[in-house]
């Protein structure tokens, strides 16, 4: 045979040629899980909304039940004070406090490492509008109380 083929020899620098060995191949690194208490997050995220949202029917709807035949609103005394409004100002004030949570739980979620931080984000998202709308709510409230002394 000719000189032309010969095998690679270490010494060359050149390995001789070998089949790769498929369990020597480095691993593909897992996915990633999503982080629980993101998903936490964002689901008392939802909730919380549609607790505000629930109060805020609750609320109307009593205040509508109230109004006069001629749009003006009937004398509201201690003693007429509905269920309907106890119950809508519990849930709001308890939807607030849930969402409070839940940006607390979004807020460990989106600084734990190796997970997902989707659901996390969304859920700090969710729930720090929630309080924010909220609270600009009460806030309005008071002060149009308190122009109208």
């Amino acid at each position: 045979m000719s000189d032309s083929y010969r095998p690679q020899d270490p010494a060359d620098g050149h390995p001789p040629f070998a089949p790769a060995d498929p369990y020597d191949a480095p691993e593909a690194p897992a996915p990633r899980k999503q982080s629980g208490l993101g998903i936490a997050s964002f689901i008392i995220g939802i909730a919380s909304i549609a607790g505000v949202i629930a109060s805020i029917a609750i609320i109307t709807s009593f205040i509508m039940n109230d109004l006069g035949l001629n749009g003006n609103m009937i004398e509201i005394d201690a003693e007429n004070i509905g269920i309907e409004l106890l119950l809508g100002g519990l849930l709001m004030m308890g939807s607030v406090l849930l969402a409070l949570l839940g940006l607390i739980l979004g807020i460990i979620g989106a600084c734990m490492r190796n997970r997902r931080k989707a659901f996390a984000i969304v859920g700090i998202v969710l729930n720090a509008l929630l309080v924010v709308l909220v609270g600009a709510l009460f806030l309005i409230g008071i002060l149009k109380g308190a122009t109208t002394i």
